[in-house]
C-alpha cells in the first residue's frame, strides 16, 4: 500500500472504483505543458557566469552585475541570494497538512536538484540546502568552495 501524500488525493481517489493513486490524480488535472514545467523543477538547467554556478531561472546579466557588484564578486554569496527557490511564493498553504506537504516537496527537490547539478558538474561539489525563515521553504544551492565561507546548512 503506498503512503499517503496528502488528504485531498486520498478523498479524490477514493471518489472513484478501482485503485486510482497520485499519478492518476495528477494526469487529471495537468496538461503537457504543466508537467514539462513541473519536471523543469525537479531537473532544472544551470549556468556558468563568472566563476559562478547559477539556476537558469534566476540568471538575469543586469541583476547578476547588480549582485557581482555589491558582493565584490564573492561567488559563494552571489550564489547563496540568486539560486533559491521560494516555494511559498508559489504555493499557498492552508494548514498543518500543507506545512508538512511542502517540507516534504522541498525535500524531494533539494534531492533532485543536487543529482542534477552533480550530473551536470561532476568536478564540483554543490551544498544544497533547505531553510525556512518563517514564510515558508526554500531551496537553495552553492558551489563548495572550502576558502569561502558557506552561508547555508545542509538539510
Amino acid at each position: 500500500m503506498m503512503k499517503p501524500l496528502h488528504s485531498e488525493i486520498d478523498a479524490w481517489a477514493r471518489s472513484f472504483t478501482g485503485k486510482l493513486d497520485y499519478l492518476d490524480f495528477a494526469s487529471s488535472r495537468l496538461s503537457l505543458p504543466d508537467w514539462l514545467a513541473v519536471a523543469r523543477l525537479f531537473r532544472p538547467s544551470f549556468v556558468e557566469v563568472s566563476g559562478c554556478v547559477l539556476w537558469d531561472r534566476v540568471y538575469e546579466p543586469k541583476n547578476f552585475q547588480a549582485w557581482y557588484t555589491e558582493l565584490d564578486g564573492a561567488a559563494t554569496a552571489i550564489e547563496s541570494v540568486l539560486n533559491r527557490a521560494r516555494l511559498w511564493q508559489f504555493i499557498d498553504i492552508d494548514g498543518e497538512e500543507d506545512e508538512k506537504a511542502i517540507n516534504a516537496l522541498a525535500g524531494d527537490i533539494a534531492f533532485f536538484w543536487r543529482k542534477s547539478l552533480e550530473a551536470d558538474f561532476p568536478e564540483k561539489e554543490f551544498e544544497v540546502s533547505i531553510i525556512d525563515i518563517g514564510d515558508g521553504p526554500e531551496v537553495g544551492f552553492i558551489v563548495r568552495r572550502p576558502q569561502e565561507y558557506s552561508p547555508h546548512v545542509s538539510p
